[in-house]
């Protein structure tokens, strides 16, 4: 198989989509893999799958009461770059032709990549690298790539030029409507003339189409804009803070935050500038891991 024809098809997973919702199960599967083959693991088993990425689901997917491993493990398949072995031993569900978890259980059903894509991914380190990154730049704001590197155990020395496409007027606009300070903790460090350290958080990120326009905005030191992707903290539109109940520490810091909580945080300049309402809600529903999390 052409090294460009299996790019696309890593390109053109068939995700679940219902208006804006996140379901990043086959891209993390995906990682998953493509880390497993760097150990050199020509299959995983579905207790692994189920286990690992499981756990990346709950830190990287949108919250959720429950995560369901099967769902990629076995629909990975109808997408040209996977297969799942003794398929056909195993006994479907009555409502659709998904196998019962417990069989794919009971039997550690073993699953991997097609032996083409297989043997062309373990030829071609760059090829490997490139789809991992395609796959992050596609589904996960970039704040949290080297945290799912890390969590899968993926090390791309290896960067792909394509990324996502970003208005270069966004960071200035949204720095310059919150008065070049962080929202949050009002860090505003300069050198000379140049911030330092701040940055233009998404609300409703790129990789959901979420618009480079400063009513998806925020600025935010490069500490609470991880805070925000990871669901840590968010913002009422009347920019009130909210902290997750799964938020713990010890330091300074922490009880700096507990005290900001349901206060509002530093206003943009003016009223046009504060958070679209749409975009705070998908925040909310599709990151936040607080008391209004989407069950």
């Amino acid at each position: 198989m052409e090294r460009d024809t299996i790019r696309s098809r890593f390109e053109e997973l068939t995700v679940w989509s219902r208006g804006d919702q996140r379901a990043p199960h086959k891209p993390l599967l995906v990682l998953y893999a493509l880390a497993e083959l760097e150990r050199g693991n020509r299959w995983v088993g579905f207790l692994d799958v189920d286990e690992h990425v499981t756990a990346l689901l709950k830190e990287f997917g949108p919250p959720r009461k429950s995560h369901h491993a099967e769902y990629p493990f076995w629909r990975l398949q109808n997408d040209g770059v996977w297969t799942v072995l003794d398929a056909e031993n195993l006994t479907r569900r009555a409502s659709n032709t998904d196998p019962l978890k417990s069989e794919l259980k009971e039997h550690n059903t073993r699953a991997g990549f097609l032996p083409d894509v297989w043997s062309a991914l373990e030829d071609d380190a760059a090829l490997r690298h490139e789809i991992a990154r395609m796959l992050l730049d596609e589904h996960f704001a970039d704040s949290l790539h080297e945290d799912i590197l890390d969590a899968v155990g993926l090390d791309l020395t290896y960067r792909s030029t394509k990324r996502p496409s970003r208005d270069p007027a966004f960071r200035q606009d949204v720095l310059r409507a919150y008065r070049y300070r962080c929202a949050v903790c009002g860090f505003d460090l300069k050198l000379d003339a140049r911030p330092i350290g701040l940055e233009a958080a998404h609300i409703k990120w790129r990789q959901a189409r979420g618009p480079d326009q400063v009513s998806n905005g925020i600025c935010l030191c490069a500490l609470h804009h991880k805070m925000l992707d990871k669901g840590a903290i968010h913002f009422t539109v009347d920019l009130k803070l909210m902290l997750s109940e799964s938020l713990h520490g010890s330091n300074p810091h922490f009880r700096e935050l507990q005290d900001q909580e349901g206060q509002r945080i530093h206003v943009p300049q003016r009223d046009a500038y504060y958070p679209d309402e749409n975009f705070v809600q998908w925040h909310v529903k599709e990151v936040f891991r607080g008391e209004y999390a989407a069950g």
